[in-house]
């Protein structure tokens, strides 16, 4: 019997290691990391990983299924905690963990809708969940609904694989970038406190744009004036550099009439270029860890020689409901294509429960 089943699991091990080099070597070989394709390309990688672990344990539970059965043991103990840590997190880690981070951030930061928005999603999806139980349930004269109310769990499928393409996206980005040299840093801008000071997430950003910084580095300061602000972002963080970093302030630059991360970007280029007279100066761009990615993308829709850096670290409590922002900024970005396809999905399944409720009520129940 044994040998059977290391053929089987020899042969799964083999038709996974392919795409698993495959992957790998696609996702290394991209010349441009700002995109979701890095995203996509890691996660086949993983799977396949996973597959190809599973048939290589698979071929040593066959060959020691007789000799060693503590290793069998300890081989389907890894395997069953590889399927039930992800659902016990899902189901009841992130929940909890949701409300205890809102309460965190409810206290130490503004009391703000943006800061709901966490709880917010958790209840609709909550309230969806009971709505889609309640239909499954109904009788059989209710099918053309329950068909229509299939629409969530797909939809819901959807949602749920452009935020894991985000997520890998957005880590790998980090975790493949390199430490290299440009002359010019461009710290983006947030929100000042008491609408003049900086805030410790953005201190934290001038903090890593230093960090990188060479002694032939300009750091440009990017950010404008909100209405609540009785300075520009650009000129406050620029204050904090050379008064409490003690940078030089002739290897400053201001950038002060951006108002979104594209403005940053786009308008902090222009100035670099200005300033070496040529188009498209290779530049880094320094924003909080959980910002950078979205920012990068940007920058490659705008077409601009630039890489995020090392971003500036965020407390947890905050950085959760922050990357889910970020993952709706990218969203919205994309609205056009992501509005096709659920207007797809939608659309069929609409007309297919209105076929099933024309076909029940006129053919065979005239």
């Amino acid at each position: 019997m044994e040998t059977p089943l290391i053929i089987v699991f020899s042969v799964i091990s083999i038709l996974a290691l392919i795409p698993t080099v495959i992957f790998y070597t696609k996702s290394h070989r991209l010349k441009d990391l700002r995109t979701l394709c890095l995203g996509r390309l890691t996660i086949g990688f993983l799977a396949s990983l996973f597959v190809l672990f599973n048939g290589i344990m698979g071929i040593i539970f066959a060959a020691n299924y007789n000799y060693h059965r503590e290793v069998i043991v300890v081989i389907l103990i890894i395997e069953l905690a590889l399927f039930l840590i992800p659902a016990f997190m899902i189901s009841f880690v992130v929940p909890i963990g949701i409300v205890i981070l809102t309460v965190k951030m409810w206290r130490r930061e503004s009391h703000s809708l943006a800061n709901l928005i966490l709880p917010a999603i958790m209840l609709v999806f909550f309230l969806v969940d009971w709505i889609y139980i309640r239909v499954s349930s109904l009788s059989e004269g209710w099918l053309w609904l329950q068909l229509l109310s299939y629409i969530y769990p797909i939809l819901a499928f959807y949602l749920l694989w452009q935020f894991i393409v985000f997520f890998f996206s957005s880590w790998t980005y980090g975790r493949r970038f390199r430490k290299k040299f440009a002359k010019y840093h461009v710290i983006l801008g947030s929100g000042l406190i008491n609408g003049q000071h900086v805030s410790p997430l953005l201190a934290n950003r001038i903090r890593a744009g230093l960090a990188l910084a060479s002694p032939e580095t300009i750091l440009v300061f990017s950010g404008g004036q909100g209405k609540d602000e009785q300075l520009s972002e650009a000129l406050a963080m620029q204050k904090y550099a050379i008064e409490q970093l003690g940078f030089p302030e002739e290897r400053t630059m201001v950038e002060d009439q951006s108002r979104t991360t594209f403005e940053n970007l786009k308008f902090s280029s222009v100035l670099i270029d200005k300033a070496e007279n040529k188009k498209n100066e290779e530049f880094l761009f320094f924003s909080s860890d959980y910002h950078v990615f979205r920012a990068a993308l940007f920058a490659a829709q705008q077409g601009l020689n630039a890489q995020g850096g090392t971003g500036g670290k965020t407390p947890l409590y905050f950085r959760l409901p922050a990357f889910i922002r970020e993952f709706i900024a990218v969203m919205n970005s994309q609205r056009r294509k992501h509005i096709f396809w659920v207007g797809l999905i939608t659309g069929i399944f609409i007309a297919f429960s209105l076929f099933v409720l024309f076909m029940d009520h006129f053919v065979f129940n005239p």
